[in-house]
């Protein structure tokens, strides 16, 4: 959605686009932000969002296996 708004395909001075957007990020920021204290940006580049991925990625992978184990 920052992408959008950045870009100009999205209004971010709508007050309902303000209110969607803040709940966003309300709710991804916890997580990254615990990830970006040990992962620094590279050039830039914020890759907290792609570890995320990959371990929630992990951890379902983890638990179909272990319910298949059962």
């Amino acid at each position: 959605m920052s992408l959008l708004i950045q870009f100009q395909m999205i209004n971010s001075y709508n007050k309902n686009i303000n209110v969607i957007f803040r709940a966003l990020i309300s709710l991804h920021e916890p997580l990254l932000g615990k990830i970006r204290r040990y992962i620094p940006a590279l050039s830039g580049i914020d890759l907290s969002p792609v570890i995320v991925i990959l371990l929630l990625s992990f951890l379902k992978n983890l638990i179909q296996d272990y319910r298949l184990g059962l």
